[in-house]
């Protein structure tokens, strides 16, 4: 039936005796055998027998007898549905194995088709976190259509049991929920590439894209599908941020060890040390020398690799403070892959570490990732950020907002809607909105900054003092940014504190005081003290000096 909702397929009819699926409602009878047809969903798969094997059952599910022509005319022709004729998400596809573990890989083998059909000229692509945000959602197809301004929907489930796989596909008529075209793949492990090859290739046929060229197969990025799990697992992990980035870590080595000249796994671990580093986890001198050796040995293996190219801009950034060169490696990035969100993000946030002539750059690119990425909480934060560190406020508070509803376990999410809010001077929900910010990360110490400026500038001194005092008794026990130390000193008047941890921030190469100490709010304190701008102007900041002037 059309228009079901992202948890099941559709409902269809089962031959009890062939098991031959059909899909058209006026059939009562089995064309094969003349059984009574039984009705069930399409995702009620057979399990696995003994051994890690699949009971048999038909390769594909059948369509009604219509013509494909017909199919394909209407969804390229209707001027009626929305979004571009050429145009398509891919839903996070279904878990039914027994194994929790393996979800991971269902959501990595959508992406990699998702990066695959993102590639070919002419055909609009969803962006990834808008569309798996209608993971575990009972979202009616037509919605997630209307939502993403795409015609069509890809969808399917994935049964994992030993080396073996099973793998439903379907894509679907976004406008009225009609199935254009599905397909079962009953294969093992180690043909996954191949499978994603013949994926992309029907949904192609199926959409009638007009290519500059035959399609290319996709190149299998590592033929060890044990490193190809650990690198789907590690990305999965570093989504998350917080402490999941040192699991990530984790897998990224693993695969790298399987695999040597694995590039996309060495992009991963490159960002999994970068992110561990800004993050405030390890010291930068511990972990940014190994982002850089890892993207590095990406771009080595793979010179045209756009998650290589953006990892060594973001070490290179943050670290080696190079920005002409950051820049001209974010820019490569975007050009090898213009879909590739993470590099747009954060050549933004490189923009804004210029003089306020490149803030309508900046603004741009945000423009541009939430028109690619409109449901994603990421880019939505990122969007919070770049409006907090630019001053506008009011934007700021509403992308804040978005942020957390589109993903309310986000530490990184309510950090920045807590900023926002004590920027527009509302001070008593953005104290609540850090402590939730605290609850979920261990009182990490970025909310602990914002929160100690915001009881300052609402005028409650003792708070903030406390916050202060609490930060630095966590600094003589584990390693704490300075740049969170000087920012959270100077809101509390001790203005020595804060230059000599404004110092240390600079022969830590802590990455926060490159990100935060030009247009960061909590900065405001001390931004005008002439020791501190002397000391940041150690770290080569475009338009630094003119901005001291």
């Amino acid at each position: 039936k059309k228009g079901q909702g992202i948890s099941r397929f559709v409902d269809m009819k089962r031959c009890p005796e062939c098991r031959r699926d059909y899909y058209d409602d006026t059939l009562l009878y089995c064309l094969d055998d003349g059984n009574a047809l039984l009705e069930g969903p399409a995702m009620s798969e057979p399990p696995a027998s003994a051994g890690g094997q699949f009971d048999d059952g038909p390769a594909t599910a059948i369509l009604p007898a219509v013509d494909p022509a017909q199919i394909r005319t209407a969804i390229l022709s209707d001027a009626g549905q929305q979004g571009s004729a050429k145009s398509i998400a891919v839903l996070p596809f279904a878990h039914l194995s027994s194994d929790p573990d393996d979800e991971y890989f269902c959501d990595g083998l959508a992406e990699e088709l998702l990066n695959a059909l993102a590639r070919i000229d002419g055909l609009k692509v969803a962006a990834r976190t808008s569309a798996f945000s209608f993971k575990g959602k009972n979202a009616n197809i037509s919605e997630i259509g209307k939502a993403l301004n795409v015609n069509t929907v890809l969808e399917g489930s994935v049964r994992k049991s030993g080396n073996r796989l099973r793998i439903t596909v379907q894509l679907v008529n976004a406008a009225d929920g009609y199935h254009l075209w599905s397909e079962r793949y009953d294969r093992e492990m180690k043909d996954i590439f191949e499978v994603q090859d013949e994926i992309t290739l029907a949904v192609v046929e199926v959409l009638k894209v007009k290519l500059l060229g035959a399609l290319a197969p996709i190149e299998p990025p590592t033929r060890d599908t044990a490193a190809y799990e650990l690198y789907l697992k590690g990305r999965s992990l570093l989504y998350q941020r917080g402490l999941s980035i040192a699991e990530a870590i984790d897998c990224f080595k693993q695969a790298v060890a399987l695999d040597a000249e694995y590039a996309q796994a060495w992009a991963g671990l490159a960002d999994g040390y970068t992110t561990f580093g800004y993050s405030g986890y390890k010291r930068a001198t511990e972990v940014m020398p190994l982002a850089l050796e890892a993207a590095r040995k990406s771009l080595e293996l793979d010179p045209d690799l756009a998650e290589g190219h953006n990892a060594f801009a973001c070490a290179t950034m943050l670290y080696d403070l190079d920005y002409d060169l950051a820049e001209r490696e974010f820019l490569r990035a975007l050009e090898l892959n213009p879909n590739y969100l993470q590099a747009r993000a954060w050549y933004a946030l490189f923009l804004l570490q210029w003089i306020s002539a490149r803030n309508a750059e900046a603004h741009e690119e945000i423009l541009q990732m939430l028109e690619a990425d409109p449901l994603s909480g990421y880019a939505n934060v990122i969007a919070c950020f770049s409006c907090v560190s630019s001053g506008r406020i009011s934007e700021a508070v509403e992308y804040g907002r978005l942020g957390v509803e589109l993903d309310p376990k986000s530490y990184l999410a309510l950090w920045s809607y807590s900023a926002a809010l004590s920027s527009d001077k509302q001070y008593e929900e953005a104290v609540t909105v850090a402590e939730r910010a605290l609850a979920i990360s261990g009182r990490h110490s970025w909310a602990l900054m914002t929160l100690a400026s915001t009881y300052a500038a609402w005028d409650k001194p003792d708070k903030a003092i406390a916050v202060f005092r609490e930060l630095e008794a966590r600094s003589m026990r584990e390693y704490i940014q300075p740049g969170m130390l000087t920012a959270a000193a100077a809101a509390v008047g001790e203005f020595d504190r804060a230059i000599e941890f404004a110092q240390k921030g600079i022969d830590d190469r802590d990455p926060l005081l490159v990100m935060l100490a030009r247009t960061w709010p909590d900065y405001d304190y001390i931004r005008t003290d002439s020791r501190f701008l002397e000391i940041v102007s150690q770290l080569g900041l475009p338009g630094w000096q003119t901005t001291s002037e």
